[in-house]
């Protein structure tokens, strides 16, 4: 990566926005040292780690959340996209206590979990047959799997950047460094292991192409297509900055899977939200599998995997040999009930109208940037956002490797200053909970962020725009 020289201002606007949060949040302060003694980094999840130490939250109702110290904020995170209906939601706090005396796992099937799979195959015109799981990452390698056994082949293609969970084979390139020989040209990159503890061949069973690079693409295809057994794609890549897909790039994927006799994965984990029937809905490209989960589990831990019949039924337990699928939680009676809850809730109605948040947020904070004369740009789609400090387009991986990270956790401190809760990376979501004057305050309080670091920040030089 390239080395970022820190200017003496710099130090100075972050020396003091580090001591402001400090003294806004004694207590979350106390709690990570606590936490610390028995856990390694005071959490189990490392991306809600942020220097100097995370915001512990003990409530949330609606747009707001309330930290341990009392302070409250507008909540643009939504728990990294999943709470669709944001926190309390009436009809999902009812649905789950109405279950709770009557139990909330069993080895055996419910009835809520039909509702549930019905809800996904008649809103998702490509998904004919469902199975849960627990988090994306398992809805991930189930379908990965699937995939496999029904090809019999063994290569998974992925894009530079893309994030679909900690499964060994898809932790690959999702944060390479580009400068490093390893990672291979912007045209043609490699792949490269994202972790240790993962076998060093995983590498072997997984090739890497550029978002939106439909030549890179034609060319894997065609050197190694009759290796391939599936392509998994983002239609919007979420952690990869929030950048919508360019249709004819997914059309041209489907055209090639169906060439090769490969499979087309899309990943909905988090996208879904976004169209009634997902973003598939939006691009009108039929993949042959999907995977879901965050918004479809009303706030409890669940992942979905579902596609054409054909590939679905290998793991028919009426077969000889059907591919193995399991877990103690799997399609438990508290995360059916939630889900069915939440979706429920979420009508066409509901999606187009936080969508428009998000345009209006998008607008506003692309507004922000120019007129506090900072250099970045703003992407996503429907109720996503992402914010790029420092660059003027981000259309691939490789396009947002100039933003500085260290500057955009400093204007996530300066937000949370504010009352502002979004992605350390500066991402954002709208939720049902939501409406146009909550989306103007949001932005107030980011114009007093971004005037507080702008000193900072990369200068403006030029005008850059929304992403719609």
């Amino acid at each position: 990566m390239a080395v970022q020289l820190v200017s003496p201002v710099r130090t100075e606007v972050e020396v003091a926005i580090v001591a402001a949060f400090r003294a806004r949040t004694p207590a979350s302060a106390a709690l990570h040292a606590e936490a610390s003694a028995v856990m390694p980094g005071g959490d189990t999840r490392t991306v809600a780690f942020h220097a100097p130490y995370p915001l512990a939250v003990q409530h949330g109702q609606g747009c707001l959340i309330r930290d341990v110290d009392g302070n409250e904020y507008l909540d643009l995170l939504n728990n990294y996209t999943s709470l669709i209906h944001g926190h309390g939601h009436p009809a999902v706090t009812r649905a789950v206590a109405a279950q709770l005396p009557y139990g909330t796992a069993f080895p055996a099937p419910n009835r809520s979990q039909t509702r549930l799979a019905s809800i996904l195959t008649e809103r998702v015109a490509s998904v004919d047959l469902v199975r849960f799981c627990n988090s994306g990452t398992e809805a991930v390698m189930h379908a990965l799997r699937a995939a496999r056994a029904f090809t019999g082949r063994d290569l998974i293609v992925k894009i530079e950047g893309g994030y679909h969970g900690t499964y060994d084979d898809v932790e690959v390139s999702v944060h390479p460094d580009p400068t490093a020989d390893a990672a291979g040209s912007p045209e043609a990159p490699l792949p490269v292991m994202d972790t240790a503890g993962v076998p060093a061949n995983t590498v072997e069973a997984v090739a890497v192409i550029p978002f939106n690079d439909i030549e890179a693409a034609e060319r894997l295809f065609r050197e190694r297509g009759d290796q391939i057994a599936a392509v998994i794609v983002e239609p919007v890549m979420g952690a990869g900055g929030m950048i919508p897909a360019a249709e004819p790039f997914l059309e041209a994927l489907r055209a090639l899977a169906i060439e090769a006799e490969a499979l087309l994965i899309f990943d909905e984990v988090m996208s879904f939200r976004l169209m009634p029937g997902g973003m598939q809905e939006h691009y009108r490209v039929r993949p042959d599998l999907t995977t879901f989960a965050k918004i479809i589990g009303g706030g409890f831990p669940v992942g979905a995997f579902g596609g054409r019949a054909v590939i679905m039924e290998q793991f028919n337990p009426h077969r000889s040999a059907p591919l193995w699928q399991s877990g103690t939680f799997n399609g438990n009676l508290a995360t059916m009930v939630a889900g069915v809850a939440a979706m429920e809730t979420y009508p066409a109605s509901e999606v187009e109208r936080i969508n428009r948040l998000g345009d209006r947020l998008r607008d506003g904070l692309a507004a922000a940037l120019a007129d506090a004369e900072v250099a970045g740009t703003v992407t996503g789609f429907g109720s996503f956002a992402g914010l790029h400090l420092g660059v003027e387009t981000v259309r691939t991986y490789r396009d947002g490797v100039a933003v500085d990270k260290g500057l955009a956790r400093l204007l996530h401190l300066a937000l949370l200053l504010e009352g502002v809760s979004c992605a350390p990376r500066l991402l954002w979501c709208t939720s049902t909970a939501m409406d146009e004057a909550t989306i103007d305050d949001v932005l107030t309080r980011t114009r007093r962020g971004l005037t507080a670091v702008a000193p900072a920040l990369p200068a403006r030089r030029g005008a850059m725009t929304a992403a719609r």
